[in-house]
This record gives C-alpha cells, structure tokens and sequence, in this order.
C-alpha cells in the first residue's frame, strides 16, 4: 500500500517557515509602501511649485498687491498662492472676501486639473506655494524663490514651509499643522490665484 501526502512534521515544518518568512518580509513591503507614498507626496509638492511658476510665466496668475494684477506685474515683495482641495476645509483667508473656501478650492483645482490629491489615502490637502521676488536694483534682474507648506487631512505631509530644493522623502513626515491653509507665518504676504 503506498501513502501519498505530507507527515505532520512536515507541513508544520513549511508553516513554520512560511511564517518566518512572513515576518520578515512584511516590515519591509510595508516599509516600501510607506517610501514610495512619500516620493509621491513630494512629487506632488513639486508640481504645485511648478504649476505656479508656469502660471506666472504665462500670466495666468494674479497676485494681490494693492489690487489684483498679473503676478508679473507686481513689485517685489512676497506672495503666496493658496491650496486646497476640498472647500469645507479652505476656512476664510486673511480677511481677503473674494478669497473664500470656494474660490481657493476652485482657484487650486484650476492649477492642476484636479487638484492633486495626497497619495495618503487620496486625503484632501491644504497649504500654500509662497514666492519672494526680488529685484536687483543694480542690474534690474528679478529673481524668484518658492517654499511649500502642504499637509493632507490625515496628517501627512510638509508640516513646516520648506524651500522646493529641500522637498524630498525625508521632508515628508506626519504634520502637526492640519490647518496650513493660513497666510504664511514667516514673512505674511499677499495671496495670488488664478485669473
């Protein structure tokens, strides 16, 4: 009579080593995700960086100043371009009226099609592109630096304003500031949108 199949010791040998290897490589598929959903939040933060700097350039964006023009018009100074995904959670801006959760929303959704959703649990997002240009007197050349503050409602993403040269995956952590969608703490400004 000839038995076919495993012996006890046998499958609980596999089991045993199945479930080591489960132990190891779990932390590390897990650890890749995480990386990965952080290459792609700064990834994010980078094309809303170039978004307004495309917006800019081509005069698609407005800026406030002592009145609403084309942001290459305005003088020197520092500016920052609001964003927000999901008009519940844009609040009021700065005691601008015609910026209200809606217009931010629509204004971020008209910057990127659909307004870059956080790679977190396609979470809304809220924060700001900030830009100080300067002009040199001497040789008259303007020159432009942009920052991002941008977080998500579950708590990812740049928790304090970061120079675009800077964001990176280690730039990504969780935030403490849900609430980014407020001026700018260091330095104000004037809020822009799109026209």
């Amino acid at each position: 009579m000839k038995n076919k199949g495993f012996t006890l010791i046998e499958l609980l040998a596999v089991i045993t080593i199945m479930g080591i290897l489960m132990i190891v490589a779990i932390p590390a598929v897990t650890r890749t995700i995480e990386n990965s959903r952080r290459d792609t939040f700064a990834d994010i933060a980078h094309e809303y960086i170039n978004a307004v700097r495309n917006g800019i350039l081509a005069d698609n964006i407005e800026c406030y100043d002592t009145e609403w023009r084309v942001a290459s018009a305005n003088p020197a100074g520092t500016y920052y371009f609001p964003i927000c995904t999901a008009q519940a959670n844009c609040g009021a801006l700065t005691g601008h009226n015609d910026m209200t959760g809606a217009r931010i929303e629509q204004s971020t959704k008209d910057l990127m099609e659909k307004g870059g959703k956080s790679p977190f649990g396609n979470a809304e997002m809220q924060g700001y592109v900030k830009l100080v240009k300067a002009i040199d007197t001497t040789t008259g050349k303007t020159t432009t630096k942009y920052s991002i503050l941008l977080t998500d409602t579950g708590k990812h993403g740049i928790p304090s304003e970061t120079d675009e040269n800077s964001i990176k995956r280690g730039a990504i952590s969780a935030a403490t500031n849900t609430n980014a969608i407020n001026a700018p703490a260091s330095g104000g400004g004037n809020p822009c949108r799109v026209s």
